[in-house]
């Protein structure tokens, strides 16, 4: 009772929330372009000298306009780097949402 200090000063120390899912997931820049080819169940296959984004089902490719399509094939394949390695990081994400 003396002089007013307590014991637990090392128990007071202020520990940042965090989500437990932001360390379990890899945090991903084309987050939101795995979120669309997972909507549309699709997939990247190489055709002819470029990489086309089809549906897993049918193989209809999906009707994106030309610029935006080259930007997140670009942006996928600098992230995963590989069109195996996109495609199951796509299904990775699709089964983990």
């Amino acid at each position: 009772m003396g002089d007013g200090t307590s014991a637990r000063t090392m128990n007071d120390r202020i520990v940042p929330k965090r989500s437990f899912m932001s360390w379990k997931e890899k945090p991903y820049r084309t987050k939101d372009y795995l979120d669309f080819l997972a909507h549309y169940d699709a997939e990247l296959r190489p055709t002819n000298g470029s990489i086309a984004v089809v549906r897993r089902k049918n193989g209809a490719e999906l009707p994106l306009e030309q610029k935006g399509k080259s930007l997140m094939v670009k942006l996928l394949m600098d992230e995963f780097g590989t069109i195996d390695a996109a495609n199951n990081a796509i299904g990775g994400y699709r089964t983990s949402h």
